[in-house]
């Protein structure tokens, strides 16, 4: 046999096998997948069959949700007294406050007593870390 004979009758079988699966579909009551359209696309064409949704099915979820919508907006408060809150709040934070000169000279010392205690550990640390080598040559 030639290899032209065995691909038509190759292509013969998948075409009956088509129409099986077409049929064995259609007596389940699943949808017909894609058909494929290059040939030996297997893959292309075992695709997640989309469900729709009936008219009725979407009315019914439409009217829940504008009840839920209602319902919320029932227990809302009013918006003139959220705006009336909002401006007394910006009233309130219009207040500045003020450091005195004596308070920003306490902070501007403690900071620079910390900054000094640091820079102080670090030289410590490096005098520590030259000195340790000496005393073991020196032993």
């Amino acid at each position: 046999m030639d290899t032209a004979q065995i691909l038509a009758d190759l292509r013969a079988e998948r075409s009956l096998i088509d129409r099986a699966i077409v049929a064995l579909e259609a007596f389940n009551g699943t949808k017909p997948l894609r058909k494929s359209t290059a040939a030996g696309d297997v893959a292309r064409t075992r695709q997640k069959v989309h469900r729709t949704m009936s008219a009725a099915a979407r009315k019914k979820i439409a009217a829940a949700q504008k009840a839920r919508w209602a319902a919320k907006k029932k227990s809302a408060k009013p918006v003139t007294a959220a705006k009336d809150v909002a401006a007394k709040k910006v009233a309130a934070k219009t207040v500045k406050r003020v450091i005195s000169a004596e308070g920003r000279k306490r902070i501007a010392e403690a900071q620079r007593k910390r900054w000094a205690k640091k820079k102080n550990a670090k030289k410590t640390v490096a005098k520590k870390a030259t000195a340790a080598p000496v005393a073991i040559a020196a032993a």
